[in-house]
This record gives C-alpha cells, structure tokens and sequence, in this order.
C-alpha cells in the first residue's frame, strides 16, 4: 500500500512507477477529505508514503493525515520524498509523526526531481526538466529494488525543521494570488485544487480561504498563464509532470 501526496504530478509519477499490481494507491487529499484514516494491511505487506518535501519539511496536509492514521499489521514502511535538490530533516520529522501513531519507519528514501516552485524563484526550462527526469526514472529503479529488499538506513533530523515549519505556516496565506485577463474560466485550476481552496466566480477563480498548502498546481497547470502570485511570477518558467 502506498500513500501518496502530489501538487504537480511528480510524486504521483513516482508512486506509480514504485507500486505493484496487487497494492492499493491512496491519495491523502482525498483520504483526509473523507475521514478515511484505518487501514488493515495482509500479511508482510509494505507501507509506503510519497509526497514532495515543501521548505525542507512534511506539509500540513500530510502530517494531519498521519496524525489520525491507524494501521494495523504494519511490516516494512517506509517514504519515498521527492525534492527540487534535498529533503533536509522531513525524513526526522516524518519518523516522529509515525512514532506518535506506533508506526515504525524503516527507511526514507529521497528522490530528486524537477523543482516546481515558481511562485518563489524561477525554476528549470522544459529541456533541463526532461533530462531531470530521465535521471529520476534511474533512481526510481533502485529505491524499488532497495524496497523490495527491505534495507533499512539512517533517517536524518534537522534542528531547523521548528524555524522552517514557522516559515511555511507564515507564506500560507493565498493573498498573493490573482488571476489576469488571459483567463478563459475553464475551471482546471479549482478541479485540480486539492484543498478546495478555489471556487469559480463569474467564470473567475477565487481563493476563498486564508491558507493553502502552496502545492502550486493552480499556477503551473493553468493553460494560459493566467493565474500569478505576486509580481515576480509573470515571466518565470511553469512545471507539471507530462506524464501523469
């Protein structure tokens, strides 16, 4: 059974590839949504959780999943974090979220891929991204098979993973957002909205709630450029995963 958590598409990408066919694939947006928090596994089965790291910790989103969790008959469980560069302490953060739900975490493994947070610096052009990408699909063949020997390892904690949780509540707000006249109400953004944060108005979107966990599919899926955050995103480069 894997978990998973993505905005842009990567981490999806990365749990389809890391899955079995005879495992089950659960989205912890929707779970969360719908209070779906006990699971029972068969024997010997793994216990996976994918999701991006966002300002090098575990986002809201998936740390409210993990708090209400139950499972049962867990045997090798582990993470699979998805990074523009590195994780820093989530892998320490997320071993103390399953500890406090009696779940143990064996092994965190980080998987780099095409960094999607254009709302706060340009990122990568579309061919560097696809190169990222072939370099993922190796590293994705060798935590599988690291997986399926069930090698445990060393999980890092970070003594800033407190300073950047403050941080990233702080940049929550969705204030920043606005949407320009390029805009033709195809609604994509509010459907690809994970959080509900967005409603359309008048064939407009409208961020109708002060917090959102930045996942950013809003802005890089928009078809037209349309939606922005702030003033520096105009000109930057966009990025979702083409392959999901």
């Amino acid at each position: 059974m894997i978990f998973y958590y993505s905005g842009t598409g990567n981490s999806l990408y990365a749990a389809k590839k890391l899955i079995d066919d005879n495992e089950k694939l659960i989205n912890i947006a929707e779970a969360l949504e719908k209070k779906e928090f006990t699971y029972e596994l068969q024997d010997n089965e793994k216990v996976g959780f994918v999701f991006p790291v966002y300002f090098y910790i575990v986002n809201d989103i998936v740390s409210e999943f993990i708090r209400n969790l139950k499972i049962k008959h867990t045997s090798y469980v582990y993470a699979v974090i998805t990074c523009g560069a590195s994780i820093s302490g989530a892998g320490g953060q997320l071993k103390n979220l399953l500890s406090e739900r009696k779940i143990h975490l064996s092994n965190v493994y980080t998987l780099v891929m095409p960094d999607n947070a254009m709302i706060y610096y340009n990122i990568a052009p579309e061919e560097e991204n696809k190169k990222k990408l072939q370099t993922s699909d190796r590293q994705i063949v060798k935590i599988k098979k690291a997986i399926l020997q069930e090698k445990t390892g060393k999980i890092s904690k970070s003594i800033l993973t407190p300073v950047l949780l403050g941080v990233y509540h702080r940049v929550k707000g969705t204030k920043k957002f606005s949407v320009t006249d390029a805009c033709v109400g195809c609604g994509l953004c509010e459907k690809n909205c994970q959080e509900h944060v967005i409603e359309m108005i008048n064939h407009k979107p409208v961020w109708k709630k002060e917090k959102c966990s930045k996942c950013t599919a809003c802005i890089n899926k928009c078809p037209k450029h349309a939606i922005q955050y702030g003033r520096g995103t105009k000109k930057r480069n966009h990025y979702y995963n083409p392959y999901v």
